[in-house]
């Protein structure tokens, strides 16, 4: 009898204390001691068929700001622009800390810059992009080097035609090409036929670790994972460890014949962003940001940022094309009266002169919105968010992937129409495509030349600037048509953080 007293005791403060907790955060579906609204969630995920859905469910029942308990910790979630501006941008400070999946904490200690915190992160975040900017980002240096690795992997694949076309496998194409543009800027060389198999080892790796995060991995403390989920959990940490070991191996190498002075590095002319660490490593022997465990951890991390997003954007941006062709040629035909039919090539000086297909990128980035769920940050105090209530130890973020499919934003927004940043310039600002506010993506001025300069030809690292060039560029050299089935833009992962493209082939047709 005491212990039933007792458990219906203890049952009734939980319900009680969730209850309190409820009226001091933005509306959501009521939630369960413990488990919060797992429930709720699962079945939505079910019945909609992907997280993307299940959130624009609850967005469309409580509104732009809303709350879903993932177990005992509430999640507010922002689904609105002005909001998200004002809470991210505004009140950047207040809200710079990101929520640390505690299996990413458990493999990396706290080091990198991608899932870490305080001076640590904001010393390597200095670092990170002030190394960037010497080496060339957001001016014409980087234009050069990306057009340089365009122009090289356009030539073999020139040498492969027949008749003047190709099949490419458009994942790897852009694979090799963003890979080769970053390789250039972390270790100082790009990737051929002699090393490519070893990038596309790592790049399998990479998909393959990726594929099996999902919210469950990066919100459930360590202990629950050993556990009850022991099997995923110690295949996900093999994973991480060995993805780190062989992607810094280079840098690895080259750090210890550098300290052993089988290495030189002329401090006047910093050709790489390995050599620029390996120099701060030797100023400050003793440092606990610039050693050998944050270089192998900042290069993973630097690879994510630029790899994933610039390819899986312009994987997505000719998925679109096959299936949009009258759009795809709307573009070519710009660009050939900006570029004089093409006797030279895109530039980002271009961009004023390009209207169309400066709206085609931004509908390309808006339908690629590439992570299903942002990554959460940590509100430490009590606040104010669209008008509610949100109390301190929650955590927040900007849905993106919400914002970007919101009907009332965005009309018919499962419909690929450029047209609608024609008819709407200011449409385009609520386009978001490497987040918001002080942890928005390090890379977005590479990834968005990149993107413009290949809207004729594709795109390399990670950020919106240096995206359009190579679409852009890949537009003027060739024509595309679908090698067999035209791919599906129905997203191939709907349940993990990250989308996923279909692995397609194309013909590429030299004009």
């Amino acid at each position: 009898m005491f212990l039933l007293l007792l458990i219906i005791s203890i049952v009734a403060w939980l319900t009680a204390r969730q209850f309190l907790k409820s009226k001091r955060l933005p509306p959501g579906p009521v939630s369960l001691p413990l488990i919060g609204n797992l429930l709720q969630i699962g079945y939505q995920l079910w019945r909609t068929g992907g997280i993307v859905p299940t959130l624009n469910h609850y967005r469309r029942q409580y509104g732009d700001v809303f709350t879903l308990w993932l177990g005992p910790i509430p999640h507010v979630n922002i689904t609105d622009y002005d909001i998200s501006h004002e809470v991210f941008v505004k009140n950047a400070t207040k809200y710079a800390d990101k929520h640390v999946p505690p299996v990413m904490n458990y493999v990396r200690h706290g080091n990198g810059i991608f899932f870490s915190n305080g001076e640590k992160w904001q010393e390597l975040r200095r670092f990170s992009m002030l190394t960037m900017r010497n080496m060339g980002m957001g001016r014409d240096l980087m234009e050069e080097k990306i057009m340089a690795e365009l122009n090289e992997r356009c030539s073999e694949i020139d040498a492969l035609a027949v008749n003047g076309t190709v099949v490419q496998t458009v994942n790897v194409f852009f694979d090799l090409t963003v890979g080769s543009v970053i390789n250039n800027m972390l270790m100082g060389f790009r990737f051929d036929e002699r090393n490519k198999n070893r990038f596309l080892t790592f790049k399998h790796m990479l998909d393959t670790a990726m594929q099996k995060f999902s919210p469950r991995e990066l919100t459930l403390p360590v202990w629950i994972l050993k556990k009850f989920f022991s099997k995923s959990f110690d295949s996900l940490v093999n994973d991480q460890h060995k993805i780190l070991e062989y992607v810094s191996e280079d840098a690895v190498k080259r750090s210890r014949q550098y300290l052993n002075e089988d290495y030189e590095i002329d401090p006047d002319n910093v050709e790489d962003f390995v050599d620029a660490f390996l120099l701060k490593m030797k100023q400050d022997p003793n440092s606990d940001v610039y050693n050998e465990e944050n270089l192998k951890i900042l290069v993973l991390d630097l690879w994510i940022t630029g790899q994933e997003t610039t390819t899986m954007t312009l994987i997505s941006a000719f998925i679109q094309f096959l299936n949009n062709p009258e759009i795809m040629e709307n573009v070519r035909e710009e660009l050939m009266k900006v570029t004089n039919r093409a006797t030279r090539h895109l530039s980002l000086k271009d961009k004023n002169e390009t209207p169309y297909f400066n709206a085609t990128i931004a509908e390309i980035q808006r339908h690629a919105s590439i992570l299903n769920v942002n990554f959460w940050r940590i509100n430490h105090e009590p606040t104010v968010i669209g008008g509610h209530p949100v109390d301190s130890g929650c955590l927040i973020a900007s849905q993106l992937s919400v914002l970007h499919t919101n009907e009332q934003v965005f009309e018919n927004p499962e419909k690929f129409d450029p047209e609608r940043f024609l008819k709407n310039d200011k449409l385009i600002q609520q386009v978001i495509p490497f987040g918001i506010g002080k942890r928005s993506c390090l890379g977005e001025a590479l990834a968005k030349a990149e993107l413009y300069l290949v809207r004729f030809i594709i795109i390399i690292f990670s950020v919106t600037k240096f995206f359009s060039p190579i679409i852009g560029n890949l537009l003027l050299r060739y024509k595309f048509e679908p090698h067999g089935k035209i791919p599906s833009t129905e997203e191939v992962l709907p349940f993990t953080i990250a989308k996923r493209c279909v692995v397609y082939d194309m013909k590429f047709i030299k004009i």
